[in-house]
């Protein structure tokens, strides 16, 4: 008879193919251009590669609730954040369902360049490199997300930009290829908090890959706020990288994301923070209502 371990491991061995798996073709496929007023909308080959991603995100939440395999994490690995009494307290963390990713945080370099660094820090996890050591430079990843050309970095240039800095790296699954998604209230309850909870656990826990996530980070008449970014700010958007996850949903506030941020001269902060979910899905709907995982 199998142990719930083993039941684990291969249930996570078959999302994890499951999650990775590419279109047939290795082409991108020929993207419409831009539309005034925000983000172009996504070709018929990006939604279905964003269904795929969904569907099987949402199998393993399932799974992981009907099998009861919630304390079956990533690993016990102490966060690092500047924010909340609790984030340095191993012992404690240890006892609750949670999964993290070996990052760093990097500065950003411009005032434009946020996307960049997002996609810097996860080169940086995706080729396993040695602290403080970075695998491109901003301004090379910069150049592969076409911000300098535009002015800012959009989720389709995010998305360019990560296929260019982690392709052929160690730890990108095989196959793996990096999609926009549009968060949604699909199973109507009237909040995308779940959604993007589960669908940060299935990629940290499962595909063992961080996510860039672009957000409002503190709006004038926002009710929330990154807590990188203590005071209001007229941002036109900014992106951040998730590394982590914490607890299960309930509809509050104790399902957390973990994020590095790139700000410090800005008018946020450079390092490693956390938000509750729920607060980072209001923030997000606030902005493109999109992300690339």
């Amino acid at each position: 008879m199998l142990s719930r371990r083993t039941i684990a491991a291969v249930l996570t061995a078959m999302l994890l193919s499951t999650l990775a798996a590419a279109p047939a073709s290795a082409a991108k496929p020929t993207k419409p251009p831009a539309q005034s007023g925000g983000e172009r909308p996504l070709t018929g080959d990006e939604l279905a590669a964003s269904d795929r991603r969904v569907a099987a995100a949402e199998v393993y939440a399932a799974t992981v609730q009907s099998e009861g395999l919630d304390l079956v994490s990533l690993a016990c690995v102490t966060p690092q954040s500047t924010t909340g009494a609790s984030t340095d307290a191993s012992t404690q963390a240890c006892g609750v369902p949670q999964g993290f990713l070996s990052v760093e945080a990097r500065d950003q370099v411009f005032g434009h360049y946020c996307g960049p660094a997002v996609g810097q820090v996860i080169a940086n996890y995706s080729w396993a490199m040695k602290a403080g050591a970075n695998k491109y430079t901003q301004g090379k990843i910069a150049g592969w997300m076409r911000t300098d050309q535009t002015g800012q970095t959009d989720a389709p240039a995010m998305e360019d930009g990560l296929e260019a800095a982690t392709t052929g790296s160690p730890r990108r699954p095989s196959q793996w290829d990096w999609v926009v998604t549009d968060l949604r209230d699909r199973d109507g309850d009237g909040s995308t908090g779940d959604e993007l909870h589960s669908y940060v656990r299935s990629n940290i826990s499962v595909s063992r890959m961080p996510l860039a996530i672009p957000v409002k980070p503190h709006a004038f008449d926002s009710q929330f706020n990154l807590s990188s970014w203590p005071r209001p700010v007229a941002s036109p958007g900014h992106w951040i990288g998730i590394y982590g996850w914490y607890s299960t949903w309930n509809g509050g506030d104790t399902a957390r994301i973990y994020f590095t941020d790139s700000s410090r001269d800005e008018g946020g902060a450079t390092g490693k923070f956390w938000n509750p979910t729920r607060h980072i899905a209001f923030l997000i709907g606030e902005h493109t209502r999109r992300f690339v995982w």
